[in-house]
Parts: C-alpha cells; sequence; structure tokens
C-alpha cells in the first residue's frame, strides 16, 4: 500500500486470489487496485479497477494523478491514471524480470 503525496488518499492492491493455482477456488485471473479516501483515521473507498496478477506494489506519482502497479505473473507495471474520483488503467511498463519492490523518490 501506498499514501499519496499529499496523505489524502491510499493505494491498496489486495492479490485477489490472482497468486494461487487456476485449479483453487479462490483463484482470480487479476489482481486489483484499490484507493480510498483518508479523513483522519476514516477511509472511504473512491474506487477499484482490476490489474495484472499477483501484484506486488503500488507507487504514486508527486503529483497524484498516476500510479504504477506491480504484475509478477505480467512482469509489468500496469500505468494507472486517477482523477480524484476514477482509476483506469492507460498503459503498461514491460520488465525482464517480475517487479517486486517500488517506490518513488522522495522530495
Amino acid at each position: 500500500m501506498a499514501f499519496s503525496d499529499d496523505g489524502n488518499y491510499l493505494a491498496v492492491i489486495p492479490q485477489n486470489g490472482s497468486n494461487l493455482a487456476q485449479s483453487h477456488p479462490f483463484y482470480n485471473d487479476h489482481g486489483l487496485l484499490v484507493v480510498f479516501s483518508v479523513n483522519g483515521t476514516t477511509l472511504t473507498k473512491v474506487a477499484e479497477v482490476k490489474i495484472g496478477q499477483w501484484p506486488q506494489g503500488v507507487a504514486w506519482s508527486h503529483d497524484g494523478k498516476t500510479l504504477l502497479a506491480q504484475s509478477m505473473v505480467d512482469n509489468a507495471l500496469a500505468v494507472v491514471s486517477f482523477d480524484g474520483k476514477n482509476l483506469k488503467v492507460t498503459g503498461q511498463v514491460k520488465v525482464t524480470g517480475g517487479p517486486d519492490g517500488i517506490r518513488t523518490s522522495g522530495r
């Protein structure tokens, strides 16, 4: 999970059973990216979008309008736009191995 730079949003990436064998009853062919708004200690779900299998990490852009979500099975980073209300997968960055740790630089 990762907080946006302004602290107003929290991004979480449930594996959603995408890390399980296809024969498993809880298997899903996708992970999820879920964004919550933060108000003190209260979280409110804002948006959810399907992403690749076996997600491992998520990072926000400094302006809070783009997220990168890792997918181990797809060997890729999903590029996801966020407008404060909706999430949309806008692209994918392929990598040579399974991405399993991500972070943006501090200011």
